[in-house]
């Protein structure tokens, strides 16, 4: 398997990344590794760890699932979503909030929650949860951040990690994560052809030259065994070539598991 993703991926330039890991309770493994430790602009995966510090202060009860909670016009900007164009009086539960951010990847709704638990305290967690390589430098949509330097990053292996951790249900409130990450509306990239009904609980991430695609999926041939995926790029001119690349990426991983599910039975 590999090999035939480094071919596709070598064919696309630029940076890409790919690890696989097969979660066997009992020895989970790494099955693809192609440069886990590459740095790159998180884009919209840097939702998972707001998603992640959200869940913890819930836990630890500086907030409620289902408080209500205004969104202030400062973190209103015009981009993927729906919040920024709707009244500026609406309060939103804190799940909708969260709902939002992950399955429309709603910016709105991200700068909201960003600014409810705390930049300091999402990179905090981040480093408990051993994902060094992770940190928060600015808010979404702001381009002069970007200008001067500051970004979002993180590495595929920091998000296989962080996948990880909710897939193993180790972290406060994981079942109530994965259930809004399976919701996850654009099913373009990683799962474009393995249809509608395969259980991917993911998140994509998008910037100009960047695509990312990290998840869970379960496959209904082995829901005991699911697979940890995450692609990443940069530095790619094509869009609509990248996200095919990545589809097929996807492909090969599916039909290889399936593959591997024939021999193991």
């Amino acid at each position: 398997m590999q090999e035939a993703i480094e071919q596709e991926l070598a064919a696309l330039g630029g940076h890409t990344s790919c690890i696989v890991i097969r979660g066997e309770k009992a020895a989970p493994s790494r099955v693809v590794s192609i440069n886990p430790e590459q740095e790159y602009p998180a884009a919209s995966l840097a939702k998972i760890p707001i998603l992640i510090e959200v869940a913890r202060q819930v836990a630890a009860g500086q907030l409620a699932w289902e408080e209500r909670y205004a969104v202030p016009q400062a973190a209103r900007v015009p981009s993927a979503g729906v919040l920024a164009d709707l009244a500026p009086d609406l309060r939103l539960t804190l799940h909708d909030l969260a709902h939002l951010m992950i399955t429309i990847s709603d910016n709105t709704a991200a700068n909201a929650l960003l600014d409810l638990v705390g930049m300091d305290a999402v990179n905090a967690a981040m480093r408990d949860l051993g994902l060094t390589a992770t940190r928060l430098e600015r808010r979404f949509m702001d381009f002069a951040a970007r200008q001067a330097g500051r970004d979002n990053w993180t590495t595929p292996a920091d998000m296989s990690l962080a996948l990880a951790h909710l897939c193993g249900e180790s972290l406060p409130y994981a079942k109530e994560m994965l259930a809004i990450l399976l919701r996850q509306n654009d099913r373009t990239i990683l799962p474009a052809y393995w249809g509608e009904d395969i259980p991917f609980a993911h998140k994509t991430g998008g910037l100009e030259g960047i695509i990312h695609d990290a998840g869970i999926l379960y496959p209904p041939q082995s829901p005991g065994i699911p697979l940890i995926i995450v692609a990443m790029t940069a530095g790619q001119a094509d869009e609509p070539l990248t996200r095919y690349t990545l589809a097929h990426v996807g492909k090969i991983i599916y039909d290889e598991h399936l593959r591997w599910l024939r021999q193991a039975q």
